[in-house]
């Protein structure tokens, strides 16, 4: 039958195992689900001794900064669809002024203007939002909100990474300090064998020492109370054969004297 200590150091594992499962969205990993019904029922423990838990246990994924990732990431997506805008819009630009340039040419054929004059100027013909003007405007705000985005972006994954980095390292802690926790439990529930035997036999060895100590620090206590005790009774046992001694001859003295 398990003794108390091993009954509180189960229940102990079992709470702790719990928690951190939870806490890791972990509770359906094999391992975890294994060892928790085998530490619960206190059987098997011979077999799951011989796992090493700092190789079983899972690791945590983590979930602080995965907002800032994603939207992170949503932001940089963006960022590069838009780089390409002013590109496109410039061309397509280009194309309204040539068309329009080419209807201005045939309603003025003796007319001397170029075609950067016409697409500065539109002549009527060419609408205001295609000039060049206007354009390299709405290019240059463009290029200035992929320029904030990048910055936005960037900001926000090294935030997430970050705060990610930083429960990693945390959670990896906790692992750890459960593998030990799970080592310490099971270390003497693995069957006897050769490669066990010394450190078992080693650590009964230092049991008997430690309660060996003690037994004689206790005898060595009831020496110097009995020795104490016995001088006190011999003191006190002399001091009486002298009073009857000293009675003794005051009578002898009295006997003569008369």
């Amino acid at each position: 039958m398990a003794s108390n200590n091993d009954l509180i150091a189960a229940q102990v594992l079992a709470e702790q195992l719990t928690n951190w499962a939870i806490q890791s969205d972990v509770t359906d990993d094999p391992y975890v689900l294994g060892l928790l019904n085998a530490v619960e029922t206190r059987k098997g423990l011979d077999m799951w001794s011989t796992l090493d838990p700092f190789e079983m246990l899972p690791h945590p994924e983590g979930r602080a900064g995965v907002r800032e990732l994603r939207w992170g990431h949503i932001i940089a997506i963006l960022r590069n669809i838009l780089v390409f805008v002013p590109v496109a819009l410039t061309w397509e630009a280009v194309s309204q002024a040539t068309k329009a340039f080419s209807t201005f040419v045939e309603l003025n054929g003796a007319t001397t203007v170029n075609f950067l004059e016409f697409w500065q100027n539109g002549y009527k013909i060419l609408p205001s939002f295609w000039q060049i003007a206007n354009i390299a405007q709405v290019d240059f705000f463009i290029i200035l909100a992929v320029i904030v985005m990048s910055l936005v972006a960037s900001g926000m994954n090294e935030r997430g990474n970050r705060a990610h980095d930083k429960e990693v390292e945390f959670l990896e802690k906790d692992r750890i300090r459960l593998g030990i926790l799970i080592m310490e439990y099971l270390f003497t529930k693995g069957r006897i064998t050769p490669a066990n035997i010394n450190t078992k036999l080693a650590s009964s060895i230092r049991n008997l020492i430690a309660a060996s100590g003690s037994l004689s620090e206790t005898t060595r206590r009831i020496e110097r109370t009995n020795k104490t005790l016995f001088s006190q009774k011999g003191v006190r046992k002399e001091i009486k054969k002298l009073y009857a001694e000293g009675e003794s001859k005051a009578l002898e003295y009295r006997e003569k004297n008369e």
